[in-house]
């Protein structure tokens, strides 16, 4: 008799294990499709949740085990070992890693698609999960940046309208300063820079640094309007007759040498979408502000569905009933459409990395 409750016993500590695991699995896939949508980094979240899923499951699965309590003991020990030796062996830098990538994600310093600036990496942000972010640089290729490392290193964000763009140019003192500020604003305008205005930042021995700034309503059209400026200045001088070399070098050379200016000066055109490389340098940073954007989508839905549900509560006309929970289901399958895409790009990007 004691043997069969004993084997009872032992049967129903394995449904028990079963059970449990069961749940967990179950609780698992629930939170899977919690975070589809969630502004934070699904693969982290998703490894961070079934890491300690895991981990509980194997907890308990060993206190529920039918063996000796010594050898439990003991098992537990050895586990506590190995993730204490997990632990240690986890380097500051990583613990590091983790709280900055936990700030940066609460501050919401910058999000995917903005263009960023890390001491001499520039370009635009492509993923950002808890231990580092990804930046698409302009040369379309990747770099992945330690989360520690932007968190003690200053973080230029570029605006989306309004930015600043700017060049610098050295010309001698013999050219009247009035005549080339009129240029470099002229350069500036051609470009398509609202409000220029001109700085002298240095003046040196033999000859004066401008720089010349204008404001781009466009911050996606960044390197494509720095270049541009640049040829638009270069053009401009030119068409004025005025040299860029170094000063040094014009004080040196004989009366009858030859200026160092184009005989043709041919226009620039203004810039036009089908001439941004951006679209194609930057091709993933585009793809995950779009994904951002539709994650925004989802949020504003969200709200309008929670509002019009409190309204539904202190509605009695049974037309304006109807009228709401229509809208409600218009707000429910346009949600679905945002979220089928949200998860179609998030398949397609786990397949890129």
């Amino acid at each position: 008799m004691e043997q069969i409750i004993k084997n009872l016993e032992n049967l129903l500590g394995s449904f028990v294990i079963v059970l449990v695991l069961v749940v967990l699995l179950v609780l698992n896939f629930w939170i899977f499709k919690k975070v589809k949508s969630t502004k934070l980094n699904g693969n982290i979240l998703k490894n961070s949740i079934t890491t300690f899923i895991l981990f509980v499951g194997i907890l308990i699965f060993i206190l529920s085990f039918p063996i000796d309590k010594t050898l439990k003991g003991q098992i537990l020990s050895f586990l506590a070992i190995i993730v204490s030796a997990g632990i240690a062996l986890s380097s500051t830098t990583v613990l590091g890693n983790l709280i900055a990538g936990i700030m940066n994600n609460s501050m919401n310093r910058f999000r995917n698609g903005d263009l960023i600036k890390i001491g001499d990496l520039q370009g635009r942000v492509t993923i950002k999960s808890i231990f580092h972010t990804e930046i698409q640089l302009e040369d379309s290729n990747f770099i992945t940046i330690p989360n520690l490392y932007i968190a003690t290193n200053p973080v230029k964000l570029t605006r989306k309208t309004d930015t600043v763009i700017s060049t610098s140019v050295s010309l001698g003192y013999d050219i009247p300063r009035t005549e080339i500020e009129e240029s470099l604003k002229g350069a500036a305008v051609t470009t398509g820079l609202a409000d220029p205005y001109v700085y002298i930042t240095k003046l040196g021995d033999y000859s004066v640094l401008y720089k010349i700034h204008g404001f781009l309503d466009d911050s996606s059209k960044y390197f494509s309007t720095m270049s541009l400026l640049n040829a638009n200045v270069m053009d401009e001088l030119h068409n004025r007759k005025i040299e860029i070399v170094s000063p040094s070098f014009m004080n040196q050379r004989n009366s009858n040498e030859k200026a160092f200016i184009p005989k043709e000066i041919l226009k620039n055109e203004n810039l036009t979408l089908e001439q941004l490389p951006e679209d194609l340098v930057f091709d993933e940073a585009i793809k995950s502000e779009e994904i951002e954007k539709k994650k925004d989508q989802l949020e504003e839905l969200n709200k309008q569905q929670e509002l019009l549900s409190e309204k539904m509560k202190n509605l009695k006309k049974e037309d304006e009933i109807d009228k709401n929970e229509l809208s409600i289901k218009n707000i429910d399958k346009l949600k679905a459409k945002v979220e089928k895409s949200i998860e179609d790009n998030n398949e397609k990007e786990n397949l890129r990395n």
